[in-house]
């Protein structure tokens, strides 16, 4: 079975990229990175360095940044290596070394099409992750998934159909265009297993960065739906960041390499 891995890459994430493409290199035969936004040079550099690596798109920085449609292109580019699975993995995340032991015996388990992962937040350390709030910080990871190659596969636009974009646009209430966000892939051929296999969320741990990032995010939401009050898009992008209800638990050696 061919493993193909799939990284989108938006933004300056080089502070730990190349920890994240050397994490994918030692599971899959190859990977495919679309690097989208404001793409760093010493990002593109780390990509350019990894051997695994054999294909790449980087956007026009004058372009708008559509995440699903580069989730497509990250689809496409990884079926055109004849990928019999895909792991798509966000840049800012590590998995557990126990993936790398079972991906094998994995993928060749007959009537599975996805495999999910559960998805913990370091917290300012690699010491830590946050165990309040499982339902933001330790859910199923909504990007990072393996899944079974077919053609039915795809990212559907986060807006809806046409029809339903089109009135959206009308009334006012969304950009005819959104480009950010996006939905989980669909077109799963077969079942869809929770595993108990750890995804590490890096993020937090450059917290200048990650809070530009919660900025980033609501200015994105803001343009993309006008009508929506601005009080909601503040709550919604900076509660990430709220540390009232915070609890950390020790991280276990055996997640890191």
């Amino acid at each position: 079975m061919k493993i193909v891995g799939a990284m989108q890459v938006g933004g300056n994430y080089s502070w730990m990229l190349s920890s994240s493409l050397n994490n994918l290199a030692s599971m899959v035969d190859e990977i495919v990175v679309v690097g989208s936004g404001i793409v760093s040079p010493e990002t593109i550099k780390i990509v350019n360095q990894n051997s695994k690596v054999v294909d790449k798109h980087f956007q026009n920085q004058e372009e708008l940044r559509i995440e699903w449609n580069d989730m497509n292109l990250l689809l496409k580019m990884a079926q055109k290596r004849n990928a019999d699975w895909i792991l798509f993995m966000d840049s800012d995340e590590t998995f557990e070394p126990r993936l790398k032991n079972k991906i094998q015996q994995l993928v060749n388990t007959s009537g599975v099409g996805m495999y999910k992962f559960k998805r913990l937040w370091l917290w300012k350390s690699k010491e830590y992750y946050r165990a309040d709030r499982p339902e933001k910080y330790s859910t199923f990871a909504y990007n990072t998934y393996l899944i079974r190659s077919s053609s039915s596969l795809r990212f559907p636009n986060p807006a809806g159909s046409f029809f339903k974009r089109i009135v959206k646009h009308l009334i006012g209430k969304e950009k005819l265009k959104p480009y950010f966000g996006r939905e989980p892939i669909i077109g799963v051929d077969g079942k869809v297993i929770e595993t108990d296999i750890v995804l590490l969320h890096h993020a937090a741990l450059n917290w200048i960065q990650f809070v530009k990032n919660q900025m980033l995010y609501a200015v994105l939401l803001a343009k993309r739906q006008p009508r929506h009050l601005e009080l909601d898009i503040v709550e919604q992008q900076f509660k990430i960041l709220d540390e009232s209800t915070l609890e950390l638990k020790p991280v276990k050696k055996e997640w890191f390499d």
